[in-house]
């Protein structure tokens, strides 16, 4: 019992460095992006979105280089599924969530055709460096499609913080925070990895398991808090466009990335057992946000019920 709980705690400091360094990389990045003129909205959807992610990125990426796929794809896709089940769920339980109709239009359906794209790579149960390079390749346009869209959304010039006199400063400050921030990410994510593979090997449960239960609910503390916070707040964009944001950013950056680092050999049914419940979820958040607009506090509930669903197929 002593080795648990010494890889509980390890695990749980781990999740804590990552929720720590994404929180820094989220608020450095924001107010350095904004002095490049950024408009908001495309700072929400990018550094945001992506920030929340990095945690993602991280222990993704370090399990493809220790030659882990599983614990890769179980992160990725368990992650997706929490994003909309866990979270929107929790979010609008605490408060209807209203969603604007553009991020149904445009930014959803893209969602579900990047996991649709995700479903046909990895039919063959493998992901290769062709296909990370494929998924990279389209979420660069995606990204590129996306400051277009933003900067014809925003009227006016972009809000600069501060004036000329300290200005230097404060750019020092943020550029600080933001390296804190990937510091603590990478040292956080070793812990996680390290901690959630002994678990695995010692209790005999499979890694992609272990990736799509508790590495993807740690590696979405973030988006848990900037969502919860937002549907507090009533801003409804913001707590689903940061989950259509960061599964988009999972799917084809985090994910393309970790194949191009070593292609993935991904588990028997991999596919059925972990892309298929990410892509189910995807599709059930739209018909749920065009009822009324919103995602009712009953839909939260059955979202909720849903994930506890995916945790007893995976299990």
């Amino acid at each position: 019992m002593s080795d648990l709980y010494i890889r509980a705690l390890i695990f749980a400091g781990g999740l804590a460095a990552l929720t720590l360094g994404a929180d820094c990389l989220v608020r450095g990045g924001s107010r350095l992006a904004g002095r490049f003129g950024l408009p908001p909205l495309v700072i929400g959807l990018t550094v945001v979105a992506f920030g929340t992610s990095a945690p993602e990125l991280v222990v993704s990426g370090g399990a493809a280089l220790r030659g882990e796929p599983g614990l890769a794809l179980g992160n990725v896709m368990g992650s997706t599924v929490a994003n909309v089940g866990l979270i929107v769920g929790l979010g609008a339980l605490i408060r209807p969530i209203d969603v604007h109709r553009r991020l149904l239009v445009r930014e959803s359906p893209l969602l579900v055709f990047v996991l649709a794209i995700v479903v046909v790579l990895s039919w063959n149960d493998a992901l290769g460096r062709l296909d990370g390079l494929a998924l990279v390749t389209g979420f660069a346009i995606y990204l590129f499609f996306l400051v277009r869209w933003g900067r014809g959304d925003e009227s006016g010039a972009a809000h600069r913080e501060g004036g000329a006199e300290g200005e230097a400063r404060s750019t020092g400050r943020d550029v600080g925070l933001t390296l804190v921030g990937l510091a603590a990410l990478l040292f956080g994510a070793h812990f996680v990895l390290e901690s959630a593979v002994d678990m695995a090997r010692a209790y005999h449960v499979p890694q992609a398991v272990i990736g799509a239960s508790m590495v993807a609910v740690g590696t979405s503390l973030p988006e848990l808090a900037s969502t919860v916070a937002a549907a507090f707040r009533g801003l409804g964009d913001i707590a689903i466009g940061n989950i259509i944001g960061s599964n988009v950013f999972n799917l084809g950056f985090v994910l393309g990335t970790a194949a191009l680092l070593r292609p993935l050999q991904l588990p028997p049914l991999a596919v059925a057992r972990m892309v298929g419940p990410a892509l189910l979820f995807s599709v059930l958040l739209v018909p749920l946000a065009y009822t009324g607009m919103r995602v009712e506090r009953w839909e939260g509930l059955l979202l909720l019920v849903g994930y506890l669903g995916f945790l007893y197929w995976i299990f």
